[in-house]
């Protein structure tokens, strides 16, 4: 059990990095100054947030490696793939086209015949 709320938070705090790192490169687009790219990402609080949370997802991912075989943890990342969906169609309001929306609902499918091996 401790090993499924690992591969919880490993996908929270990646889902989180990522959603992150789509508003700072938003938050440049938006207040571009003539600067670098990479030196306005550098200076935008979600940057930092989103490598915080990221670079914990990789070690909390490290210790889900520890407790279980990677051939068998590796397929839940693939609820990465929906989180990311959701969020950002609720937090980001993008568009998401039914093709996409079709993809998810094959992962999930997925990730149920690979829950049951």
């Amino acid at each position: 059990m401790k090993v499924y709320l690992l591969i919880a938070l490993a996908l929270l705090l990646t889902t989180t990095g990522q959603v992150l790192q789509k508003l700072a490169t938003s938050r440049v687009l938006q207040h571009d100054t003539g600067t670098g790219f990479i030196a306005q990402l550098l200076l935008i609080k979600e940057t930092w947030w989103a490598i915080i949370c990221l670079a914990t997802g990789i070690l909390v991912w490290l210790a889900v490696l520890y407790y279980m075989d990677v051939s068998k943890a590796t397929p839940f990342l693939s609820f990465g793939y929906i989180l990311v969906t959701l969020l950002s169609r609720y937090k980001l309001k993008e568009v998401i086209p039914v093709q996409r929306w079709l993809g998810v609902m094959l992962i999930t499918i997925g990730l149920w015949v690979v829950s049951l091996s």
